[in-house]
């Protein structure tokens, strides 16, 4: 009889075993979910708390008054726009933290002077701005004052007076961006020009100050020809007043009188 007992009993038992491991593994995960959901409300409220300690340190960062922009540094500041940077700046301050320096960098290069800026925070409240700046190479005089002009006619200013060394232009607009392009065969000769304009057919109009001659050098070398005509001027026209000289031509020279020796022998 015993053995016969043995099969019902061990069903029993291997059921009752499989059915208490499954419980105890059923128990064991929920345990670790519950663990992981403790864990991860522990991080988010260490988030929470990071994020608002930082926001409120942030927020007196920003509202410190010795972290305020009080001075802005300028190396190589513009000469004849300095109002324009000054109203530029005047609308720039605040925390030196939270100044927004690539718009205010795009502000002052709106400024024709300005060809270039750099920028950079000095802490605990001062701005450091870095100039590189257009030089005037023209000007021209219009309604009392002197407009400034780089070499390409863009103008960079104004001025009451005009700045020796600068190559004046006569006429407006139109002989400004004629005249521009010549800046080149210009810039040898820009501390002796009286003025230069434009003329077609003959195109540049150049005066030397001390010489009474106007002179039309074409499109280049200018400083070479007029110094050519220069050396052969006596022999060319001996005691005659020349009043216009061409030069357009390449190895040759031709000039005007004035008009009372025209007629003469």
């Amino acid at each position: 009889m015993r053995p016969a007992m043995e099969g019902p009993l061990r069903f029993e038992a291997d059921f009752f075993r499989k059915s208490n491991n499954l419980t105890v593994t059923r128990e064991k995960k929920i345990h670790s979910i519950q663990m992981r959901t403790v864990h991860l409300l522990l991080l988010l409220a260490l988030a929470l708390a990071a994020a608002l300690a930082v926001s409120r340190a942030a927020d007196w960062l920003l509202g410190c008054e010795a972290l305020q922009v009080r001075r802005f540094r300028l190396q190589r500041p513009p000469r004849y726009a300095r109002g324009q940077v000054e109203a530029v700046l005047r609308r720039h301050g605040g925390s030196i933290l939270a100044l927004d320096l690539k718009r205010l960098q795009a502000r002052l290069l709106e400024i024709p002077e300005v060809a270039a800026v750099s920028l950079r925070r000095v802490l605990p409240d001062t701005v450091e701005i870095a100039f590189s700046l257009r030089r005037p190479f023209f000007l021209q005089e219009r309604d009392g004052s002197f407009r400034l002009l780089d070499e390409s006619g863009r103008e960079l200013g104004r001025a009451a007076a005009a700045p020796p060394g600068l190559v004046a232009v006569r006429g407006g607009d139109e002989a400004v961006a004629a005249v521009a392009p010549f800046a080149g065969p210009l810039r040898p000769l820009a501390g002796r020009i009286e003025y230069v304009a434009w003329g077609e057919p003959r195109g540049i109009e150049l005066k030397l100050r001390g010489l009474p001659e106007v002179f039309h050098p074409g499109d280049s070398d200018f400083s070479g020809r007029i110094g050519h005509y220069l050396r052969l001027r006596d022999r060319l026209a001996p005691g005659s007043a020349v009043a216009r000289v061409d030069l357009r031509i390449p190895g040759r020279i031709y000039f005007e009188l004035h008009e009372e020796q025209r007629g003469e022998p």
